[in-house]
């Protein structure tokens, strides 16, 4: 995949459009056995009713736990590990600060008592800050299954010592049981319009839902596929979606904190 360039023309849009689909084109060509191997992991888990956990770190990374959970079409026995202080909600400068410090995403895990023999996708677009490393290293103590979604290219491409890494210089890549590279370049951002000084147009966020919205509908063919009622939402917006959504409200509330 080539790095990100300038938009050539006055129209940055001419460029970002088509690096997008650029983008989302290496995730469906090189990602499918990634998203084999984390759906199969998923429709087991959904398959013994247990719950399937999703932690987006913190910033925009958080938005992988809200993509996967109470969505139109999405799984019902999804479980995330929000956390209010890593969130924009509660400032940005404070999300980035609470990223960067140690002893924060293990407690996270904690908290929420995840157990060996579960699963655990972690949405982290740069996989590389404390909050990240510590809850993949205290959920692999415990035996739970890791799924990353992640940026490998930003990660190897960050220095060692750069401040926002955990103390480790671990990467998310390196400690998942699966990695689903979301393709996101170093950086993010993938346009530079005339006469700005920095980048701009992210992608991460596009092609983080594309990964997470593939990785569900695959996950649920494989649980239709071993004979199992698939527990899917339907959007409460329609004719007949609190209706539909009644009986799995019933069957999750109990167990989903979030719900």
């Amino acid at each position: 995949m080539k790095p990100a360039s300038h938009a050539a023309s006055e129209n940055a849009i001419d460029f970002y459009y088509p690096r997008v689909l650029e983008l989302l084109r290496a995730v469906r060509e090189e990602e499918t056995e990634s998203i084999e191997k984390s759906a199969t992991l998923l429709a087991e888990t959904a398959v013994k009713d247990q719950l399937i956990h999703v932690y987006g770190v913190g910033g925009h990374s958080i938005i992988g736990s809200a993509e996967m959970f109470w969505r139109a079409g999405g799984l019902a026995c999804v479980n995330p590990l929000f956390e209010s202080s890593l969130s924009l909600f509660s400032g940005g400068q404070k999300s980035t600060l609470l990223e960067r410090t140690v002893g924060v995403g293990d407690k996270i895990i904690k908290a929420h008592a995840l157990k060996s023999g579960e699963v655990l996708i972690i949405t982290s677009i740069y996989g590389m800050n404390a909050a990240t490393i510590d809850a993949a290293l205290e959920a692999k103590s415990r035996g739970v299954r890791v799924v990353a979604v992640t940026s490998i290219d930003h990660a190897s491409k960050t220095p060692p010592d750069f401040p926002a890494r955990h103390p480790s210089r671990q990467n998310l890549y390196e400690l998942a049981d699966v990695v689903i590279d979301n393709h996101v370049p170093h950086g993010d951002a993938v346009v530079h319009p005339k006469g700005v000084s920095t980048m701009m147009g992210p992608v991460s966020t596009i092609l983080v839902s594309f990964c997470l919205q593939w990785l569900v509908i695959r996950t649920t063919e494989k649980i239709v596929a071993a004979g199992y009622p698939a527990p899917v939402w339907c959007s409460a917006n329609v004719p007949g979606g609190d209706e539909h959504n009644q009986s799995l409200f019933e069957r999750y509330l109990p167990r989903v904190k979030a719900l």
